[in-house]
């Protein structure tokens, strides 16, 4: 846990270093968006309220509707005006923090002893860990802009429903289950992509090498499929394990979709409960079920990017450790012994 709050620190830094205006206004207005959640939930329900308690006051409620029409097209053009803002920032971000990075990452090569990039095992490990470099940081940036935004909706819509129905704030017992089952999957992905590092390097090389003149000549000169061939016992190999995961995790995710659809059930037969014993169920009803939707969703939203977000960081731990070590400079052998100095002997005479 204390070297995953290191990792964090570590990119949130980086990502404030790398462009610290285009970092502060993708935070801040994706947190201002999740706002918008509840201010609508609200002018909905004062809505129906005016509706409902109308009668015989025509003029008012025609004076408050005005009003509530120009709060809400003021909501969602701000709430435009943010995304685009937030869609902006997270794009600049994105393209700037991949090319610091793997600008770094190559700088740091120049450190790395010779005889590293002769071993099988570092060309596997780390051509595949820049490979992940070079789109990483950007997808962290957008998971963790998407987490921060899904979670403040969250919190928000139950801060929203502990002031009208305070047992409904309980569906945010659904995020748990799914933030912990997205978190272990999203582990297992990083797992099975660092062990099979070297056959998805094999894999890339070989790729390369497809479009090879050189390779392409020969192959066709002796009428071979090796490149074909490797490859597919390579992808089968990888892809089995990938089946696995994913067969392993379709059943989990199945069990916790059960689950969670047995709290939403509770908390919809809660809500028309609620309806029946209040004179303004209605009203209350117009906010209450969207606001059950709308966290279901984000809470939904909250666990898919948190898992996406502990992936990235999985990759960016090992990009840390990577432009922290520290190799030894040793004095290497020359690739070509060196020659022999002449002896005077033999020196022809007369040269």
């Amino acid at each position: 846990m204390r070297r995953k709050l290191q990792t964090g620190r570590a990119t949130l830094s980086l990502l404030y270093q790398i462009d610290r205006g285009a970092f502060l206004i993708g935070a801040s207005t994706g947190v201002l968006q999740s706002l918008a959640y509840p201010l609508l939930l609200l002018i909905v329900w004062k809505g129906f309220s005016l509706v409902m308690a109308g009668t015989g006051q025509g003029h008012d409620l025609v004076h408050q509707g005005i009003l509530l029409l120009a709060g809400l097209f003021g909501l969602l053009a701000l709430q435009n005006v943010l995304r685009i803002a937030n869609e902006t920032a997270t794009s600049l971000l994105q393209a700037v923090s991949a090319q610091q990075v793997n600008a770094r990452i190559m700088g740091k090569m120049s450190e790395v002893p010779y005889r590293l990039f002769e071993d099988n095992d570092f060309q596997s490990r780390y051509g595949l860990l820049i490979s992940q470099a070079s789109y990483r940081p950007a997808m962290l940036v957008q998971t963790f802009i998407t987490s921060i935004s899904a979670l403040c909706a969250s919190l928000a819509i139950a801060l929203t429903l502990l002031a009208l129905a305070p047992l409904m704030v309980l569906f945010l017992v659904v995020l748990i289950p799914l933030t912990i089952v997205e978190t272990r999957y999203h582990r297992r992905i990083l797992g099975l992509q660092t062990d099979s590092a070297s056959g998805l390097f094999r894999m890339m090389y070989l790729s390369q090498k497809s479009i090879d003149a050189t390779w392409q000549r020969d192959i066709r000169v002796h009428n071979s499929t090796i490149l074909y061939d490797e490859y597919r016992i390579l992808a089968h190999t990888y892809l089995s394990n990938l089946k696995r995961l994913l067969r392993r995790y379709q059943v989990i995710r199945a069990g916790v979709g059960l689950a969670v659809a047995a709290i939403m059930t509770l908390a919809m037969g809660a809500v028309f409960w609620q309806i029946n014993q209040s004179p303004t169920g209605p009203a209350e009803a117009a906010i209450l079920l969207p606001a059950l939707y709308m966290g279901l969703g984000q809470g939904k939203a909250f666990s898919s990017s948190w898992g996406s977000l502990t992936e990235c960081m999985g990759y960016l731990d090992q990009v840390f450790d990577f432009l922290n070590q520290s190799f030894e400079q040793t004095e290497l052998a020359p690739l070509l012994p060196a020659a022999p100095a002449p002896s005077r002997s033999a020196v022809p005479v007369g040269a």
